[in-house]
């Protein structure tokens, strides 16, 4: 069984509190974008869970969360069959992206059918949620939702007027979730809130140029050393036409929004003139 596994932005991240359980709360909006890894899941008649991978970049076994799904699908429901997960890795780690956690839903939702689990949507998502706070979100097969609690709390956007395109920008450096979440009490500048009602609302009417002023993300300032290199790549993301930017999640990829994917792609030919840099044309997907 061959799967592609998308890759998400946030349009807005607003983090609001810190929990007693050590996790944050959040706001955010989700937007699944064109940029895949591709998962196939090959049937093994033993219990074995096994995973290969192009990337040296990703764990493997237990620390990756790929093959956390498949244990805990296999542990929760008995099943006496294995699996071989194989992972071609194109979304890059460690970049705000969600790629381990759309994996993790991918060989969620592929092993319940390779399996012949028949498990419902709301199983899945319970058990994504178990996972990992992005997982439910793909589970959700959406291109928007608002995201609440640590951002397994859903809520589907209908947006059919609408197709965003993208450049996205991973500089050469990583920033782990833990991180950034960690550093956000400290942070010397505080961005305003943004207001997600009114930003699904401009999703839901296609208001392109409107949306894109409503851009926020709580954790771009709490970087430290690394604020500087996150408002350069978004400055020059604006100055090749984007209509607003923003670092996606915890980073540290930043995004723009352009008018139409020429403008796209025109931004992308520029910013990915420096070779150390990671740069995607991507649309909503």
């Amino acid at each position: 069984m061959k799967l592609r596994s998308p890759a998400k932005i946030n349009l807005i991240l607003n983090v609001l509190r810190r929990r007693r359980d050590g996790t944050h709360e959040i706001e955010t909006v989700f937007e699944r974008i064109s940029l895949f890894d591709e998962l196939r899941l090959s049937l093994l008649k033993d219990k074995s869970i096994l995973l290969r991978t192009d990337s040296d970049q990703i764990p493997g076994g237990s620390s990756n969360l790929a093959w956390r799904a498949a244990k805990l699908l296999q542990q929760r429901h008995a099943v006496r069959k294995g699996v071989l997960i194989e992972i071609n890795k194109r979304i890059p780690v460690a970049a705000g992206l969600g790629g381990g956690s759309s994996n993790a839903a991918t060989v969620l939702l592929g092993l319940n059918q390779l399996w012949k689990l028949r498990l419902s949507k709301k199983e899945l998502l319970r058990l994504g949620a178990e996972l990992g706070s992005d997982v439910p979100f793909f589970i959700l097969d959406t291109s928007f939702a608002v995201g609440r609690g640590r951002g397994e709390i859903l809520r589907k956007v209908n947006a059919p007027k609408i197709k965003l395109w993208h450049c996205l920008v991973k500089p050469e450096f990583s920033i782990l979730t833990k991180e950034a979440y960690a550093s956000w009490g400290s942070a010397k500048l505080t961005p305003p809130k943004s207001n997600a009602r009114i930003l699904c609302h401009s999703i839901r009417k296609g208001q392109l140029e409107r949306l894109s002023k409503l851009l926020v993300n709580s954790l771009e300032h709490s970087l430290n050393k690394r604020v500087t290199e996150i408002l350069e790549l978004k400055k020059e993301l604006n100055g090749q036409e984007a209509l607003g930017s923003l670092m996606s999640g915890s980073g540290s990829t930043v995004f723009g929004i352009f008018a139409s994917r020429k403008q796209a792609e025109d931004a992308a030919r520029f910013l990915g003139k420096d070779r150390r840099r990671q740069v995607f044309v991507v649309s909503t997907y």
